[in-house]
């Protein structure tokens, strides 16, 4: 047996104690999901920063581990746009079983909580009253949970005719953190009364997808149009397709004006998609590249969540984002005032 000096024992316990303290600062999330068929699941972050992640799962078995600076809100995504949200901190343990559309999650903190809340859901059996009455409840009593800001998103305003005041009253309670997360900033930013909502100075990036005749559209394929409504949605969300409707009346309203909607879609599933799909024009493109979360205007512009838009004019100003019905109706009048004007001068 091998006998250690003084010195040589207080190394080992420095560097195994170096080792427990890094091991304890570290997130670990742990999967081990049935029947995956997933050959990898994109990992979204929500918050402090925007950003995408990939996990390769073998037989439905994988672990994620990172060392969160602070409290990182982040969800996993599948093929299909199924989500789990997690909230990872340090020291914090998390294990999934299940699959994305009946996941089983224990861990600590807000995932315990969040946990117990799919186990409650998954009870109901698809009954959608007493889902949106849980959802409600579960907002109202954990006022402090990240997880709140998820379940308010999921079950109030990714829907088709969110009500307004529902959700504004859901959310004004909310804590101060939870309410500084971008779940909850983007929420606000659709809410009326919100006079930041069309303000910005960003510029779009330039881009190029596939329309259904496997044309690339361009930044310069705009026909001449001034002003570009880039919309994004999935045929795999009802609430981003109610949205995408919706927006279809304006270019017929606007008929030969400057204006054209491009329906950039997150699908993956070619059929799907194209059965989604509304009669393509002049002012009204529907394109795809099937990579879903990993499109490349997507991630460019850091769309996190469906539904969303951006308006652009012809040198890819952002003129404003999340505009719909009347609100996008006048601003487009507005902006095609102003460039007439600004032509005549």
């Amino acid at each position: 047996m091998k006998i250690h000096t003084p010195s040589q024992l207080i190394l080992l316990l420095a560097l195994f104690g170096m080792i427990s303290c890094k091991k304890a600062s570290n997130f670990e999330l742990q999967g081990e999901m049935e029947g995956l068929k997933e050959e990898q699941i994109v990992v979204i972050y929500d918050d402090p920063v925007s950003k995408t992640d990939t996990i390769f799962p073998e037989n439905g078995r994988f672990t994620y581990t990172f060392t969160p600076d602070t409290t990182t809100l982040f969800r996993l995504v599948s093929s299909q746009g199924e989500i789990i949200p997690f909230f990872a901190d340090k020291s914090i343990r998390v294990q999934l079983k299940g699959s994305f559309s009946h996941p089983i999650i224990q861990g600590d903190g807000d995932n315990k909580v969040y946990g117990e809340f799919l186990t409650g859901i998954q009870k109901l059996n698809n009954d959608s009253i007493e889902e949106v009455k849980m959802a409600e409840e579960f907002i109202r009593n954990h006022l402090n949970s990240y997880a709140s800001a998820y379940i308010l998103n999921q079950y109030f305003v990714q829907i088709p005719n969110p009500d307004l005041e529902k959700i504004a009253t859901l959310a004004e309670p909310l804590h101060g953190s939870v309410k500084d997360c971008r779940i909850i900033n983007s929420i606000f930013h659709v809410l009326p009364n919100n006079k930041n909502k069309s303000s910005s100075s960003n510029y779009l990036n330039y881009f190029s997808c596939k329309d259904r005749k496997n044309k690339y559209i361009t930044w310069a394929s705009s026909n001449g149009k001034t002003f570009t409504l880039i919309n994004f949605w999935a045929s795999w969300h009802p609430g981003s397709i109610a949205r995408r409707d919706s927006l279809f009346k304006i270019p017929s309203d606007l008929k030969d004006k400057n204006y054209r909607v491009l329906n950039i879609s997150l699908d993956y599933d070619k059929k799907a998609w194209l059965k989604a799909c509304k009669e393509d024009s002049k002012q009204w493109i529907e394109v795809c590249d099937y990579k879903g979360w990993n499109t490349q205007v997507v991630k460019q512009n850091k769309i996190y969540q469906l539904p969303a838009n951006i308006l652009v004019d012809q040198n890819r100003k952002v003129m404003g984002t999340n505009l719909y019905g009347e609100e996008l109706h006048q601003k487009v009048l507005q902006l095609i005032k102003e460039d007439k004007e600004k032509k005549n001068n």
